[in-house]
């Protein structure tokens, strides 16, 4: 196995063990069975082992989750990574130093509505349009980040309701 994958999942182990401030780079390297040296050739530090590992898995899953054939299946898929990696994501959304992880989920929410929007004939460049997807991609996220960290107690499909429910009216026809 690459020396990367290795550490991503010795990071995913560890963290649904204990806090990222408890785990040791020791730790790290004898879990994934790689040298001090492979470990800094990738990464300067736990932080960057991180957001590599929450990059891959998100890599790893949009293919799937953007072809998917509606919205609502689209966020149905993405919620069952969430809860594929919980303890993971569970840590990293609680977290307030970890600001890249909000970054670029809001990147791809936004990329893959802005997406979907567009195969639906919507200008989005429309003030109107870009303003609705800016509501759901940072209050939905916020949400889902909340949700998560707190163990995703409410029932996915629940949560699903609740996000159809709350889409601004000008992009609500498309997000079924």
């Amino acid at each position: 196995m690459d020396p990367k994958r290795q550490l991503g999942e010795a990071m995913l182990v560890l963290l649904s063990e204990k806090e990222l401030e408890e785990i040791t780079d020791a730790e790290i390297l004898r879990k994934a069975n790689v040298s001090r040296y492979q470990y800094k050739k990738y990464f300067r530090n736990k932080r960057e082992l991180v957001r590599w590992e929450y990059l891959h898995i998100l890599a790893t899953h949009a293919r799937d989750i953007l072809g998917s054939k509606s919205w609502s299946e689209a966020l149905y898929k993405k919620f069952l990574v969430y809860q594929q990696y919980l303890p993971f994501f569970q840590h990293i959304f609680k977290r307030n130093d970890l600001h890249f992880i909000r970054k670029n989920n809001r990147r791809f929410v936004r990329d893959a509505y802005n997406m979907m929007l567009r195969h639906y004939g919507v200008d989005v460049k429309n003030p109107h349009i870009q303003f609705a997807v800016e509501m759901v991609v940072i209050g939905g996220e916020e949400i889902t980040f909340h949700w998560v960290a707190d163990g995703m107690k409410v029932p996915i499909e629940v949560m699903l309701v609740l996000f159809q429910e709350s889409i601004p009216v000008c992009i609500s026809q498309y997000f079924y």
